[in-house]
C-alpha cells in the first residue's frame, strides 16, 4: 500500500485535520453559521437570508403610493397624480422583484400602474375633445358679417 498522493505534486484531495478528504467530498457536518449584528447570515451557497423574521414580508411603500396615487388620479387630479402612480408603480414592482421575497404588496404596485394608465387615457380624451369642440366651433363661425347687418 502506497502514501497518499502531495497536493502540490498535482494529487487530488488535501490533507485536513481529521485525515485526506477528496475534493468531491463534502464535509459530514453542516458549518454553523453566526448571524451578522444586522440580522442576516450567509448561506454554504453565498446567497444572504435575513435571521428572525422569516416568511414575515414588509411592504413596499413605492406600491402603496402608486396604488394612492391612482385612487386620486382618478378623483381630483388626474393628469399630474396619474403620472406619479405610474412611476412609482413601475418602480415599487421591480424593486419587489428584486427583494428575493422579503418585499411584498406586487398587487398594490400592478392597480397603481393600471389606475394611472385610466387616468393618463381620460386625461387624453378630454384634451381631445377639447380640440375637436375649438375646430368644430371655429369652423361655423365666419369673418364676414352678414349682408342685411349694419356696419
Amino acid at each position: 500500500m502506497s502514501a497518499p498522493e502531495d497536493p502540490r505534486e498535482g494529487g487530488r484531495g488535501g490533507w485536513e485535520p481529521q485525515g485526506w478528504r477528496s475534493e468531491w467530498q463534502q464535509p459530514t457536518q453542516p458549518e454553523q453559521q453566526q448571524p451578522t449584528q444586522a440580522g442576516w447570515r450567509q448561506e454554504p451557497d453565498g446567497r444572504w437570508v435575513q435571521v428572525g423574521g422569516e416568511g414575515v414580508q414588509q411592504s413596499s411603500g413605492k406600491a402603496t403610493a402608486s396604488l394612492v396615487l391612482g385612487i386620486i388620479g382618478l378623483v381630483l387630479c388626474p393628469f399630474i397624480c396619474s403620472v406619479l402612480a405610474l412611476v412609482f408603480g413601475y418602480q415599487g414592482r421591480n424593486e419587489i422583484d428584486q427583494s428575493g421575497g422579503r418585499l411584498g404588496n406586487r398587487g398594490n404596485a400592478t392597480a397603481g400602474i393600471v389606475l394611472g394608465w385610466i387616468g393618463v387615457g381620460f386625461c387624453v380624451l378630454f384634451l381631445l375633445l377639447i380640440v375637436i369642440g375649438v375646430l368644430a366651433g371655429d369652423s361655423g363661425s365666419s369673418s364676414s358679417p352678414p349682408a342685411g347687418a349694419p356696419a
